[in-house]
């Protein structure tokens, strides 16, 4: 089950997914980058996830679900050049994110919370 973020957090970051695109589908895609995210961290913080904690978090897992999302049917964009400009943002913020995740500083810290 989704935790560090939600099927209609996904669907603000891009207002023009694919109207077939199911919360289920995207809380699939949230469930593979929480997963992703605690075998990189190398811990869970889904039984003590907060946002004002451990927003990172959050912002990792809404990246690549949004990407996913839109990769499952980029047809909602006004253009494809409009998706792709929109996946490469959600990219660099997925970096950004894992760049700050694989600092053990970073996760020393969050865990102190």
């Amino acid at each position: 089950m989704a935790t560090y973020t939600t099927a209609a957090l996904v669907r603000k970051r891009a207002e023009n997914l694919d109207a077939s695109l199911t919360d289920a589908n995207i809380e699939a895609y949230i469930d593979t980058a929480e997963g992703m995210l605690n075998a990189i961290i190398g811990v869970s913080f889904i039984a003590t996830f907060t946002v004002a904690k451990h927003g990172v978090l959050r912002a990792a897992a809404e990246a690549w679900a949004t990407q996913c999302s839109i990769a499952f049917n980029p047809a909602g964009f006004t253009s494809l050049q409009e998706a792709e400009t929109v996946l490469s943002m959600l990219g660099v913020q997925w970096e950004q994110a894992l760049l700050l995740l694989n600092n053990k500083s970073v996760i020393a810290y969050m865990e102190s919370l």
